[in-house]
């Protein structure tokens, strides 16, 4: 049977007690006035393209040593330098993407609809390769420096593991795209029109799916190490029994963070899959750790901060209700979040008070920003990178 994929789109979501009642849909929080405390410098805001279109395409820029890449649903790949701004190079693959880029100093991949993977070299976009998978490719692809292991040690330059919509896991050789393992999770029949992102951690992989569960694997052959159900669906309708792990799960120390839309924030022990502490929440944007606290932007766009050791939640930032945020990035004591109108909110995050906000383009920011070192990184629907420091 056809999956049936529920298209996630924001305004959508937060009407979940009726979901068809358009009349049933928040409006934005308007926003509030603050005294701003810390001033965001703009490093250099330029346009890449077309970004997602009218599509529903959570493009996450991805940064190496010196270079920003991003992906329009066109089917260009753009890499911008990440001091000057100034574009490197432009490329196309001709075919919608759909997910990604990912990237290396060797390699950018980025994903197609029709479930192609396409792998160029970061020195002039030129396709290095290019390989299939079983459908449509949603989640940001994970890459690893590590090769499979032959027998006298690694073989080739890193190992790429992608997750496609049908809730198929499958690992392919960085040098030439060769399949080295799949590995296979039932997906309900209706889902979010979103995945999150394989992890790789120390030869592991960890992943989260449409169903609930959360898996552990190995990176060399997909062999399973663990599986915990996340949440269990509740509900009569299939609307409301969707508990789709779409934010990408954070790793921080020897436990693993992962929440899921209409179930739970949990933090579970990275060696045994045991659950330590639970909170119901529902989200499908995305999360940040640090040494104290989780952060996460739940599905009616508030913001939380949790103990990460106990799951208390130490402050709950309900202002920008509606207004669709992106998943939360850090930047030294603060947290960032871009919403459906443009604007970046940058918040204490030591105690979720407003400090500064500015505004990116006039469309919405989907996609968590990225920090690298003092610097955010950010892109907008229409495909405008801008990069930012306080």
């Amino acid at each position: 049977m056809k999956k049936l994929i529920m298209i996630a789109a924001s305004s959508l979501l937060c009407a979940c007690g009726g979901f068809f009642d358009k009349d049933n849909t928040p409006s934005p929080a308007e926003l509030v006035k603050f005294t701003p405390t810390a001033k965001v410098h703009t490093l250099w805001n330029v346009s890449t393209g077309w970004g997602a279109g009218n599509g529903y395409f959570t493009y996450v820029p991805a940064v190496t040593t010196s270079t920003v890449y991003t992906a329009s649903k066109n089917g260009y790949v753009i890499a911008t330098d990440k001091l000057t701004g100034k574009m490197r190079w432009r490329a196309d693959i001709h075919a919608e993407i759909s997910a990604g880029p990912a990237a290396t100093d060797e390699l950018v991949i980025v994903c197609s609809r029709a479930g192609g993977i396409v792998a160029l070299h970061t020195t002039n976009g030129k396709i290095a390769w290019k390989t299939r998978t079983s459908s449509e490719i949603l989640a940001t692809p994970a890459m690893s420096a590590i090769g499979p292991i032959g027998p006298i040690g690694p073989i080739g330059h890193g190992i790429i593991v992608v997750k496609a919509v049908d809730g198929n896991l499958a690992a392919f050789s960085a040098d030439n795209g060769r399949v080295l393992w799949h590995y296979q999770q039932t997906e309900p029949t209706l889902i979010l029109r979103g995945a999150s992102a394989p992890q790789i951690n120390n030869n592991t992989v960890i992943a989260g799916f449409a169903n609930g569960n959360l898996a552990k694997l190995t990176l060399q052959n997909g062999n399973l190490l663990w599986q915990q159900p996340i949440a269990t669906p509740e509900g009569s309708f299939a609307i409301q029994r969707m508990i789709d792990i779409d934010a990408n799960p954070i790793i921080g120390g020897n436990r693993i963070y992962t929440v899921t839309y209409q179930g739970r924030i949990a933090a579970i022990d990275i060696s045994s899959g045991q659950i330590i502490w639970t909170h119901p929440l529902s989200s499908y944007t995305g999360m940040a750790v640090d040494d104290r606290y989780v952060y996460v932007t739940d599905a009616k766009s508030d913001i939380w901060a949790f103990d990460k050791d106990s799951g208390k939640v130490n402050w709950h930032q309900t202002q920008l209700g509606a207004r669709y945020l992106s998943g939360p990035a850090l930047v030294g004591n603060t947290i960032v979040v871009g919403d459906a109108e443009g604007y970046l909110h940058w918040l204490n995050k030591n105690d979720g008070q407003f400090i500064a906000r500015n505004r990116v383009a006039l469309s919405g920011i989907f996609a968590a920003p990225v920090t690298d070192n003092t610097v955010i990184y950010v892109v907008t629907k229409d495909g405008q990178l801008a990069a930012y420091s306080l």
